[in-house]
């Protein structure tokens, strides 16, 4: 995977392979509790429309790349590459989180009907992993 294949994926579909549900929309945006560290109030922000997210409580912010190094706890490109994209394959809806795949309308907001375990998350969708 390169560089710019990982920033057409979807935040929120990645969060959402990764067990991390949305508190509330708002407009084009949906409010997380972060999934960088404990909190009790939702101040992590991903704007769908610009594919973006904010940590208001830590100030901290970009696109998919930056919060795989903010998850992962690396800045080795690289690695971070290969983080993102085996999320992606291990995710039974993996093909919806790229832009122009023609099941990504339908499982778009799939995110809405999952229901997950209680934490810690691990990162199980379908089959494998």
């Amino acid at each position: 995977m390169d560089i710019q294949t990982a920033k057409q994926i979807s935040i929120a579909e990645y969060l959402h392979s990764l067990g991390y549900s949305p508190v509330r929309r708002q407009g084009g945006n949906l409010w997380y509790k972060s999934p960088l560290r404990e909190e009790t109030e939702a101040s992590f922000k991903v704007n769908i429309e610009r594919n973006l997210w904010y940590d208001f409580a830590t100030g901290k912010g970009g696109n998919i790349i930056a919060l795989a190094a903010e998850l992962y706890a690396s800045d080795h490109v690289p690695y971070l590459l290969e983080m993102i994209a085996r999320q992606a394959r291990t995710c039974a809806r993996s093909p919806s989180l790229f832009p122009g795949n023609p099941l990504r309308s339908r499982v778009s907001n799939s995110w809405k009907s999952c229901r997950f375990p209680p934490p810690p998350y691990s990162p199980i969708c379908g089959k494998g992993g």
